[in-house]
């Protein structure tokens, strides 16, 4: 046997023999815990898993993914497996997995294999989102004060949604990046305006490609593609702003610096980011990411709650006293604890319709779920190496054994008695990699709505259709929130 050979076979022998050692760690890992396989979906391509992928394109682009995800775990239990180009993909909404997953387990999963962007967001987050840089109500009340100017008075049809967002737009540009895109006043510039467009696209894409899972790589939009590119670009422009500050600061004392300067950039997201890290990349993708975060999140959660109340007109005059008995007082920091029907209000709002429906992660390593496995669904399920796992908040509240048989109902006063357990009610992830600005949401969203109340005594829906998902990384209703809305004899 020549040289070649003799190699080929050793080598071949080590292959062999490093399979059957991760085989044996596997089964040993089952047995210790004594794992069980998920229900299997019924697919009609049972090998690949393609007749899910074609039909995510279909349910996107009609507005439908959400009550399929309802139907698909009605059909096949909380826990289930799904066929994903010849690996397989957990789905599951059993609270023990989803706590495992984003919180017991954490160090096993991440958003791709090898990927530990998430290990560092919270530390860099985490510093500007204290209750000192939330106080800028000012700031808030200067771009709301353009939104309800733009209301009409005379009883005609209004679509607050994109309003909205327009005003968080706009107050959070200035508190991530340092300057507003300024879009309530009409003063957006050319490059913003492209830039607008780009990132609304790129979100699109980006949650489709969450739904697609392991068939993400499919997905290959050009013009996908160019509005990453563009919004980079946009974010990039900030972040080397940043990187200045950060190398002017360190170059010379801050004392030596203006004080008011310094206060000014500190306050800044990305400014109080680059203090911690010199991460171009990285700088750019977290500020990309708190964008999203700030703008889509409270602006989908308050034209969610406005949809709500212009239907309930109960709801309405009953917050309206809370927010009545107020008096002279000015709304703070404080509003979303002091005013406990706001409050509910805000938590019925949020479990209908959970900003972030959908997520998935991916195993790091070996390690397994504690339920969804065996004909009951009770045993723990082996999970290796690479295994998709997916889950959806929008179908978790509205489970009718958590949240009773009217789960599907606008209920604000469920929530006087009723107290779901940990990773039964998600609105904002937890875990390590919980939202960093949950308090500045909900106090922004409690600070317009209570605004809002104050300058309209009443309110009207314009809506003749229902509350449909339109799915990017968030979702908002797709057919806004149009209302009528009737000035207060007493402004504010």
């Amino acid at each position: 046997m020549d040289f070649l050979s003799i190699l080929f076979v050793s080598g071949m022998c080590i292959l062999a023999a490093y399979y059957i050692s991760k085989s044996q760690r596997r089964w040993s890992l089952v047995r210790a815990n004594g794992c069980q396989p998920p229900r299997k979906f019924p697919h009609k391509d049972p090998i690949l898993g393609l007749d899910l992928f074609f039909k995510a394109g279909k349910l996107f682009e009609e507005n439908r993914y959400l009550p399929e995800l309802v139907q698909r775990y009605n059909d096949n239990g909380s826990t289930f497996e799904t066929e994903s180009l010849g690996s397989f993909t957990v789905n599951s909404i059993a609270p023990k997995n989803l706590e495992t997953v984003w919180s017991l387990k954490f160090s096993d999963w991440g958003v791709e294999p090898m990927d530990q962007v998430g290990s560092i967001r919270e530390p860099l987050l985490k510093p500007s989102f204290s209750k000192e840089n939330m106080t800028d109500l000012l700031t808030l009340e200067r771009y709301l004060k353009m939104v309800i100017n733009r209301i009409p008075k005379d009883g005609s049809t209004v679509d607050l949604q994109p309003l909205f967002f327009s005003l968080f737009l706009d107050s959070s540009t200035l508190f991530l990046f340092g300057e507003s895109i300024e879009s309530l006043s009409g003063d957006t510039s050319v490059d913003a305006e492209r830039f607008l467009k780009a990132f609304d696209y790129a979100m699109f894409g980006s949650g489709f490609r969450i739904a697609l899972g392991p068939f993400k790589f499919l997905y290959r939009d050009p013009k996908w593609l160019e509005s990453c590119k563009i919004t980079h670009k946009f974010a990039e422009k900030y972040v080397d702003k940043a990187l200045e500050y950060r190398q002017a600061s360190q170059s010379r004392a801050k004392d030596s610096m203006p004080k008011d300067h310094t206060n000014r950039q500190q306050h800044i997201l990305l400014f109080a980011m680059a203090e911690q890290t010199d991460d171009r990349t990285g700088l750019r993708n977290q500020i990309l990411q708190a964008l999203m975060a700030a703008q889509e999140t409270t602006a989908a959660l308050i034209s969610n709650v406005f949809f709500l109340l212009a239907r309930h007109p109960i709801t309405w005059q009953r917050l309206r006293e809370e927010v009545v008995s107020l008096g002279d007082r000015e709304p703070d920091l404080d509003l979303h604890r002091n005013m406990k029907y706001l409050r509910n209000i805000l938590n019925e709002t949020l479990r209908l319709y959970p900003v972030f429906p959908q997520m998935n992660r991916v195993a790091l390593n070996n390690t397994t779920l504690p339920v969804g496995g065996g004909p009951d669904g009770t045993s723990p399920i082996y999970i290796p190496a690479g295994t998709m796992f997916d889950t959806s908040w929008y179908v978790l509240h509205r489970i009718p054994s958590i949240w009773g048989p009217d789960a599907d109902v606008f209920n604000p006063d469920r929530w006087d008695t009723i107290k779901p357990r940990a990773w039964e009610y998600v609105p904002f992830g937890g875990g390590q990699r919980g939202c960093a600005g949950r308090v500045k949401a909900l106090t922004e969203a409690s600070y317009v709505i209570v605004r809002m109340m104050q300058e309209f005594h009443h309110i009207e829906s314009r809506n003749k259709r229902e509350w449909t998902g339109h799915v990017q990384l968030t979702a908002k209703n797709a057919n806004g929130c149009k209302v009528a809305l009737t000035p207060s004899q007493q402004s504010f």
